[in-house]
């Protein structure tokens, strides 16, 4: 049974302020990361963060929706409209995971972020707009392609890599740029701040027909980014980047105020 028409559910209720559906379609021991933070264990913890994050982001929207299912996994990839604590309008791109338990409620849930307003030049824009009008491909296949590309990675076979990427490869990573051409993209992947210690590796894939998720962490108790590949014709056309913004030291909070500015009429002297 599809779990997608529950997480379509608990979108809605996030659009619309629906708090008492929002903790309905958790498990009562749910487990809850996100770029925000902190880590939540509970349904009413996760509903009391919904309460506040509607407070941040006020008349908040999932648009561009993009679904992958995989088993009891569900990856969704969206862009958020909201307005800020003054009232002007934002976007922040984000890519969220739900695992789901056997009575069919959310048992966990990974909420990836990007910056906001983040404005792509004209080849990273074209690269996606390339990559979303393919229709072809099937989950078997993507799921090879995208465990061929992770071994190469692991082997550091750069001829491995480049034969599994698409000739006008692009990286769009939320936090540190845009990177065209594998070379290009190694080379801001090797630029990421590291830490001290520990592998980062992968954790989870998910594939589709044409899409894929790869989640990676350090350690899988603190899910640290979080990869939708896009595939055109078995290659790698696109890949972009979401992060647990404070696991990486990035405040989400930068600039932004938590005392809403007060609407007040303006009535004519």
């Amino acid at each position: 049974m599809s779990n997608i028409a529950t997480v379509n559910t608990l979108i809605s209720a996030i659009n619309h302020d629906r708090f008492a559906q929002i903790e309905a379609c958790h498990a009562p021991g749910a487990v809850f990361a996100s770029f925000r933070g902190p880590t939540l264990h509970d349904a009413v913890a996760i509903t009391d963060w919904h309460r506040q994050f509607q407070r941040d982001y006020a008349d908040c929207a999932y648009s561009e929706l993009e679904v992958i299912e995989q088993d009891d996994v569900v990856a969704a990839r969206a862009t958020i409209e909201a307005k800020g604590y003054d009232w002007r309008p934002f976007s922040q791109r984000v890519l969220e995971v739900f695992e789901f338990g056997a009575s069919g409620e959310v048992a966990a849930r990974r909420l990836y972020g990007t910056l906001r307003d983040i404005e792509f030049d004209k080849p990273a824009a074209t690269a996606l707009a390339d990559a979303r009008a393919f229709k072809g491909g099937n989950a078997s296949a993507t799921g090879t392609a995208v465990a061929q590309f992770l071994a190469a990675v692991a082997a550091s076979d750069r001829e491995g890599m480049g034969a599994l990427v698409h000739e006008k490869f692009a990286l769009i990573d939320g936090v540190y740029g845009v990177a065209h051409g594998l070379e290009a993209a190694l080379a801001l992947s090797g630029a990421r701040p590291k830490p001290a210690f520990g592998t980062l590796r992968p954790t989870r894939v998910i594939a589709g027909e044409h899409d894929a998720v790869v989640e990676w962490a350090i350690d899988p108790a603190r899910p640290r980014l979080a990869e939708w590949w896009r595939l055109v014709d078995g290659k790698v056309r696109v890949v972009e980047v979401y992060w647990m913004l404070r696991e990486i030291g990035v405040n989400p909070f930068e600039n932004l105020a938590h005392d809403r500015h007060s609407r007040s009429p303006i009535i004519p002297g």
